[in-house]
């Protein structure tokens, strides 16, 4: 269980310091539905965390996963990617957008590499229960990316509509 509990260790670390960053990121933004999404976000990355806790917890007072731990709802997304295609009430202009734009592209590369770091440790364990556990982490990340990208999709859509052309 060594291999498993190296992998939570590093898995919570990377948790906090996404929520860190969805933190920190707020006050770069300018659009209401990124700042919501963020939220979100670092709210997830926290629960994500003390899910990990758990996992890791339960690893070192009975030597394995605790496959009986629930499922964690990130509904509330949905609702938010659903806003985009009303847009804002008060839309920024589009130079005060690029903020949005790269604190939304570092958002998606966090998540595709903790997607990615959850489906190769998955490949890497040998106890099943760990790796329906693993597998189900990467696709929560995995939708997070998809949210993301979303919101980056909308407003690209929304710059290129306000300039009359296609920088991206």
């Amino acid at each position: 269980m060594k291999h498993a509990t190296k992998i939570l260790d590093f898995a919570m670390k990377m948790e906090l310091e996404a929520r860190d960053f969805y933190l920190d990121s707020l006050q770069k933004v300018s659009r209401p539905e990124t700042k919501s999404l963020l939220e979100n976000l670092a709210e997830w990355e926290r629960g994500h965390y003390n899910y990990l806790k758990k996992q890791l917890d339960h690893i070192i007072d009975s030597g394995r996963w605790d496959t009986e731990a629930g499922d964690l709802s990130e509904t509330e997304g949905k609702g938010i990617i659903e806003g985009l295609s009303r847009g804002s009430v008060a839309s920024p202009s589009p130079g005060e957008l690029s903020s949005d734009f790269s604190v939304l592209r570092m958002a998606m590369a966090l998540e595709t590499d903790f997607r990615t770091f959850y489906s190769r440790a998955a490949e890497k364990t040998s106890n099943a229960g760990g790796k329906r556990i693993l597998l189900m982490l990467a696709d929560w990340e995995g939708g997070h990316q998809e949210m993301i990208e979303e919101q980056y999709k909308s407003l690209q859509e929304e710059f290129r509509s306000e300039m009359g052309f296609e920088p991206f």
